[in-house]
């Protein structure tokens, strides 16, 4: 059997066969607690969101398979924030250049303004 993207998790996080079984059980039984409150309820539990958060993740984070998975999504998430962060220096760069050129210009006019009778 292939791993199967975690329910939660899914765009950083592939389960063993074992554990997607495991979790799925547990999403219907969020899933049915949460029909049996509200016959219309349809989506994702949050309550099950928060289980994997902060009782599933924690609990299998020891393990090699999905140590490795957490820390390369982590490289990812670092290599992500570097790149927005060049991006925002780069816009921003621009936007501050703009803006020094636009205060020496209005401290020259004002200057000259503040001068005029002075000559």
């Amino acid at each position: 059997m292939l791993a199967r993207p975690h329910p939660v998790f899914g765009d950083w996080c592939y389960c063993q066969p074992r554990d997607s079984q495991r979790l799925l059980d547990k999403q219907l039984s969020f899933r049915d607690k949460a029909l049996a409150e509200d016959p219309t309820f349809s989506g994702m539990p949050p309550e099950f969101e928060q289980w994997c958060k902060t009782s599933w993740l924690p609990a299998n984070l020891g393990r090699d398979y999905y140590r490795k998975q957490a820390e390369t999504h982590i490289q990812s998430l670092a290599n992500k924030i570097s790149r927005l962060q060049k991006e925002i220096e780069d816009r921003a760069g621009g936007f501050l250049d703009q803006r020094d050129e636009l205060i020496a210009q209005r401290l020259w006019l004002q200057n000259e303004l503040d001068n005029v009778g002075a000559g």
